[in-house]
């Protein structure tokens, strides 16, 4: 038997199944859905998989597409090293 995964979200291995279930489960608009999932949080931003997750929301929400709005985008944390902020001399001069 093949694998018939539809993976709708590359970034956050969120397939077309995932989506349903979670809209299913009652998260009925697409910041919740991006909450629960993950959609729209990945290293794209939803640039890859933006359009397929509103359409499929749109689907079965039965919310029309054209008034749906692509969630607000954060760009993604990008980790400090503990060593850098243990080294620091939090903005004293070295005496």
């Amino acid at each position: 038997m093949g694998n018939n995964k539809e993976i709708v979200c590359f970034c956050q291995d969120v397939t077309k199944e995932d989506l349903i279930r979670s809209i299913d489960e009652g998260y009925d608009n697409i910041e919740t859905l991006k909450r629960y999932t993950g959609v729209f949080m990945g290293p794209c931003q939803g640039k890859t998989c933006g359009m397929n997750v509103l359409k499929i929301f749109s689907e079965k929400s039965g919310q029309p597409f054209e008034e749906l709005k692509v969630p607000s985008i954060r760009p993604p944390v990008v980790p400090i090293p503990l060593g850098a902020i243990a080294n620091s001399n939090n903005g004293k001069d070295d005496e």
